[in-house]
């Protein structure tokens, strides 16, 4: 009762800013999105479309009073349009046109609303606040469940977080990819967060977040976790401008946890058994049937296609004569995105990925050695981490339409766009009077003459700027 009044006061108030302050908006369909609290409301948000009129009023404030700024045309943006255009006319030739439609209504919102996120987070204080706002969003479901793994070790299949089913973040293998997709950034925040007063333990605070998010992914006891949670750890660790000290603090953490859930060794064991056990071996024959469909169907069979699969498993102890299995999921984003787009698909989301994940390294390399950029460089690094994770964990979960991945390439766009703006701004064209009262009044200066300008500032713009900036 209680946390439902609370709830619902929270929306409302999200909603009252956001009619003074419009992208307060975006972080409230960022929380509605990721903590969905009509999942866990017994009233009042459980019986309205929350996350429509969340959107609806986020779009609605930018377009009426915050268009401005505007970032230019990376790349990743371009494919995020490409591919909301695509999925869209997959449908027309859907296997399952039911089903189908039912994925899309999720799915194209999830890709629009990544698409709007760099229109309206600009500042380093809005980039901030959307990242504050998805891994605190995220923690209240990985929080609980990390503790409860502490105490009692966890189990596969077992549900230990905010939510119940075994489907969104109840789901054992999405709930740990995206865990350890917010590590690296929720250490980012204790390092640089600027939102929250820096009280002298506030580092510490976030490196617990980011400990019971580890926890969290470790004791869902996914295999997939475990292969994410090997990738961040390194590419962390290559990373790192302390390696020695990482190594010791990882690793001592990393022996912790998995001796307390010591069931993760058996689970890893069995990678090397796919031939003979079971899910592995489902998984590959399920690839082996989504290469042999885009053979014929090159453009996809559209969301959900799966249901019309027929994996023929081999003989096993309990089955001498094997037996067969009908509408198996894909088990994987990549052949996820495969199935249900096709070859153009595909290609359109690894340009996404791979383009926003070496756009980052270019970035961070750029503003690593200077000072006001700093933080730039290290939300880089996080962004690339967690991207990185979705790579590895994401190529065993079916997460391809999943708003995560896109919101951290919304950010990627975010980050690359604040840069772009400052660098533009440091040196604007000074030309009429005030060239010459600058000159001392010793005569006229041509355009050409320039004026540093503090990159903290990238929305600066222009002759309308330098006439604020001199009032």
């Amino acid at each position: 009762m209680l946390r439902t009044i609370w709830l619902v006061a929270l929306y409302v108030a999200i909603l009252g800013i956001g009619a003074t302050t419009p992208f307060v908006l975006t972080l409230g369909y960022v929380w509605v999105d990721t903590f969905q609290p009509q999942s866990v409301a017994y009233f009042i948000l459980n019986q309205i479309p929350v996350a429509f009129i969340m959107g609806a009023a986020a779009f609605g404030s930018y377009f009426l009073m915050d268009r401005r700024s505007p970032p230019p045309l990376f790349l990743p943006h371009a494919m995020m349009a490409m591919l909301a255009i695509w999925l869209t006319a997959t449908l027309l030739w859907a296997e399952v046109p039911d089903r189908a439609w039912v994925k899309w209504d999720w799915a194209f919102k999830a890709m629009v609303f990544a698409a709007f996120v760099p229109l309206v987070i600009r500042s380093r204080v809005q980039i901030e606040a959307f990242a504050q706002t998805w891994v605190f969003s995220l923690a209240a479901n990985f929080v609980p469940f990390g503790l409860k793994t502490l105490i009692s070790g966890g189990g596969y299949g077992v549900n230990l977080g905010l939510q119940g089913g075994n489907s969104g973040l109840a789901e054992g293998g999405f709930l740990s990819t995206v865990c350890l997709m917010a590590v690296p950034l929720a250490l980012y925040l204790g390092k640089h967060g600027q939102l929250i007063p820096r009280l002298p333990m506030m580092p510490l605070a976030y490196a617990g977040v980011a400990i019971l998010a580890v926890a969290t992914a470790i004791g869902t006891q996914e295999r997939s976790a475990l292969v994410g949670l090997a990738a961040v750890a390194f590419y962390m660790f290559l990373r790192s401008r302390r390696k020695i000290l990482y190594v010791l603090v990882a690793g001592a953490a990393g022996v912790v946890l998995l001796s307390l859930t010591a069931g993760n060794l058996d689970r890893a064991h069995t990678i090397r058994e796919y031939q003979t056990e079971g899910s592995a071996l489902t998984r590959i024959l399920v690839w082996q049937w989504t290469l042999n469909y885009v053979a014929s169907r090159p453009f996809g069979g559209s969301f959900d296609a799966y249901a019309v699969n027929t994996i023929v498993m081999p003989p096993d102890a309990s089955n001498p004569g094997g037996y067969v299995q009908n509408g198996r999921a894909w088990h994987s984003s990549y052949f996820e995105m495969l199935g249900e787009l096709g070859w153009p698909g595909l290609a359109m989301f690894l340009i996404a990925i791979g383009s926003s994940f070496f756009s980052l390294i270019k970035l961070s390399k750029k503003c690593r050695h200077s000072p006001e950029l700093a933080w730039v460089a290290d939300m880089s690094d996080a962004v690339q981490s967690g991207m990185l994770v979705f790579m590895t964990s994401g190529a065993f979960v079916s997460l391809a339409f999943q708003p995560h991945l896109w919101y951290f390439v919304g950010m990627g766009i975010s980050l690359r766009a604040y840069v772009w703006h400052a660098e533009r701004a440091r040196h604007v064209p000074i030309a009429g009077w005030r060239s010459v009262a600058q000159s001392g009044g010793g005569g006229w200066k041509p355009p050409s003459d320039t004026r540093a300008v503090p990159a903290g500032n990238p929305g600066w713009r222009g002759s309308g700027a330098a006439r604020r900036q001199g009032s």
